[in-house]
């Protein structure tokens, strides 16, 4: 069971937190099929370079193997040509994957913004069924996605962009590099919202290019900064903790990554009993 910090349940109750939640909250769900989840990035790309075949390929499987995904997801991508967008709705959106109990307790720690790099629809297609529409989605692309720090109702921002958008989808190297210059301004309004809010990263890789540059530019830009939280599992090496909260600034809370991973929903369903107590935040259109 996570020991949460008390800084930590102070600023959720303040409604200070912002939820950052990756691709391991969307592999809890399930497709239609009762089957089909949601790949992590590695899986995905696996299933990318069996689309493509095997001829010429020994490059990218190493990159895969080597972790360098980035360049691996570009050779993919320039292979596929036209069927990439296929490909993508293929993965994530055609097995109509049903949202998970882990989706549920996010939303119900009762937070103002949620950020999330994943590409499905799955958390906002859930949160605005619970709130008949009363909440604002955006990508990063959006001229006023800024709105997000100042606006008192639930915001959920897509950092990488969405499926419904494929060509504003940040995948490859190229798609990072290129977002970095034609988007600058958002990027600001991160390390704003980095500066003056509590982060809490559920189900996220600590290798997100984006995120790993803000974190390491507050880090050192602003060294008294009180931390922010990783979500993580138990098997992470002591080391790496170290380097993350020195480098970074990331304090890990750790559980047991056993039995699908049910010490953390024990550990969520906590921190929502608490906010339970709590005056809930009314939806403002």
């Amino acid at each position: 069971m996570i020991n949460w910090p008390e800084q930590l349940k102070r600023d959720l109750i303040s409604r200070r937190v912002v939820v950052f939640l990756g691709s391991g909250v969307s592999k809890n769900s399930v497709g239609k099929d009762g089957e089909t989840r949601p790949p992590l990035w590695s899986e995905f790309l696996e299933r990318g370079l069996a689309k493509i075949g095997s001829k010429g390929t020994a490059h990218i499987r190493r990159a895969i193997k080597d972790n360098d995904l980035l360049h691996a997801c570009e050779w993919i991508k320039s292979r596929m040509e036209e069927e990439w967008e296929h490909f993508i709705r293929e993965c994530f959106i055609t097995p109509a994957y049903a949202p998970a109990e882990i989706h549920k307790l996010i939303f119900n720690l009762d937070q103002r913004i949620y950020l999330t790099p994943n590409f499905d629809q799955i958390f906002e297609n859930y949160v605005m069924s619970e709130t008949g529409g009363q909440v604002t989605v955006k990508r990063y692309s959006d001229p006023d996605v800024h709105n997000f720090l100042r606006e008192d109702r639930t915001h959920i921002i897509k950092v990488h962009g969405s499926i419904d958008h494929p060509n504003e989808l940040i995948f490859s190297n190229h798609d990072y590099a290129k977002a970095r210059v034609s988007y600058s301004a958002f990027y600001d309004v991160l390390d704003a919202c980095l500066l003056s809010h509590t982060f809490l990263i559920i189900g996220c890789g600590i290798s997100d290019p984006d995120l790993s540059l803000l974190l390491e530019n507050q880090r050192f830009n602003f060294p008294n900064s009180r931390p922010h939280y990783l979500v993580t599992s138990s098997h992470i090496a002591p080391d790496m903790v170290k380097s993350l909260r020195s480098n970074r600034n990331l304090k890990c809370l750790c559980y047991d990554p056993d039995n699908h991973h049910a010490d953390l929903v024990r550990s969520l369903e906590k921190l929502v009993e608490l906010m339970d107590q709590v005056p809930a935040q009314p939806l403002i259109n």
